[in-house]
């Protein structure tokens, strides 16, 4: 497995989380934290910093090697 297919299964798995969340019985994810409910911390706060996080480090192209021969 190549550092960008790692990184795009983690996007994904970010992405399969909100739903499986949403998804959760008696209204879990509604619980709230700070006025917020969990739904709204992991999708407007968590994952994307987490999938900003992952792009950085598994999806950027890498460093050049320098050529100070």
């Amino acid at each position: 497995m190549t550092h960008r297919t790692a990184g795009v299964v983690l996007l994904s798995l970010l992405l399969a989380g909100f739903l499986l969340l949403g998804a959760l019985p008696n209204h879990v994810s509604s619980i709230r934290i700070g006025g917020l409910s969990l739904l709204w911390w992991y999708g407007g706060v968590l994952a994307p910093v987490i999938g900003v996080l992952v792009a950085i480090r598994w999806l950027a192209d890498p460093l050049p090697t320098s050529r100070d021969e």
